[in-house]
């Protein structure tokens, strides 16, 4: 009798390996099968920079002087700002409007095995403005982007006419960092964890409605625009990269010491969730008390993803934070 029920739980656990790893294998042998720019919506544009990576990104061009760039945070891409963008050029054209796929995430054509340290993704952002010739930008950076925009914007001061920070990851005066264990120093078991989670949509769509106070607004139509980028090559690999690398990232920068902040020459602009349990609103004051020139707009009854919970709220704070 023990023999039988040993035998059969063993039967489940292998059914159950391989059950997994078909799903794993279908996953990125057949669902990731395109290449970025086959798979990238027709509206996506690809600019070269350095060491053969081409920028993905989607603009909206008046000819203005001023170049408003979106940065997002996880899994956030072209498509997942179209909305916002919308909203903002209805508000004025006096602005272009340009959102970048930082990599992993989105369209863009990079290595598998380049690093996404903040200031290497900072040195992209500086990479693709130089491409693209812009010499009067705005930035705005949500979560994880917001780092990444906060590094070019203190390194290149002389260029940014104003930063906009949405319930940003910055990390200022943070505690030294542990460096990762575990899972996360494994490749191939990392990379089958994240190969077989981002692909189920019920684990994807609870993980988004995680980073959010208000859910109503985050659907599985909301799921598909984030995870859209999800049918091109690699995507699990990069993902895998990705997550080492901001676990691991040492986050001594520019943007991580106050003392950087004190004397900058543009305006910082903030827009923050006031119920974000992620980034909580009492990040912003040591911001708040360096920055010269900063406005706080809290966002009442809002998370840390703010544009997809009260797109009428956050509108407004934006379409504010442009032009003031």
């Amino acid at each position: 009798m023990l023999r039988k029920i040993i035998f059969t739980i063993f039967s489940l656990f292998t059914a159950l390996v391989v059950l997994l790893l078909g799903w794993y294998l279908y996953n990125v042998c057949i669902v990731e099968s395109k290449s970025a720019i086959e798979a990238a919506p027709a509206t996506t544009q690809f600019i070269d920079i350095r060491d053969g990576e081409q920028i993905a990104y989607t603009e909206i061009n008046n000819d203005a002087d001023t170049t408003v760039i979106f940065v997002g945070g996880l899994s956030a891409w072209g498509g997942t700002w179209e909305r916002t963008v919308q909203k903002a050029n209805g508000h004025t054209k006096d602005l272009n409007y340009i959102v970048m796929d930082l990599p992993p995430f989105g369209y863009t054509v990079s290595s598998i095995e380049k690093n996404y340290f903040r200031d290497t993704q900072a040195a992209r952002i500086a990479d693709f403005i130089t491409a693209k010739g812009i010499s009067n930008v705005i930035l705005v950076g949500h979560s994880y982007g917001g780092g990444p925009v906060t590094e070019y914007a203190l390194s290149h001061p002389d260029l940014v006419k104003k930063l906009i920070l949405i319930d940003a990851v910055l990390n200022i005066d943070g505690p030294e960092k542990t460096p990762a264990r575990g899972i996360v120093t494994n490749d191939p078991l990392r990379e089958f964890v994240i190969g077989s989670v981002i692909h189920f949509d019920p684990f994807a769509l609870n993980r988004l409605q995680s980073f959010v106070y208000v859910t109503d607004n985050v659907t599985p139509d909301l799921l598909d625009t984030y995870t859209n980028y999800f049918s091109r090559d690699g995507v699990t690999p990069r993902l895998s990269t990705w997550f080492e690398d901001y676990l691991n990232d040492p986050l001594t920068y520019v943007s991580t010491d106050s003392k950087n902040y004190r004397s900058l020459p543009f305006p910082v602009r903030l827009i923050w969730g006031e119920e974000d349990t992620l980034t909580p609103i009492s990040d912003t004051d040591i911001l708040i008390e360096t920055v010269p020139d900063i406005h706080l707009s809290a966002l009442s009854g809002v998370g840390h993803i703010p544009m997809i919970e009260d797109y009428e709220q956050f509108d407004t704070a934006l379409a504010e934070a442009l032009q003031k």
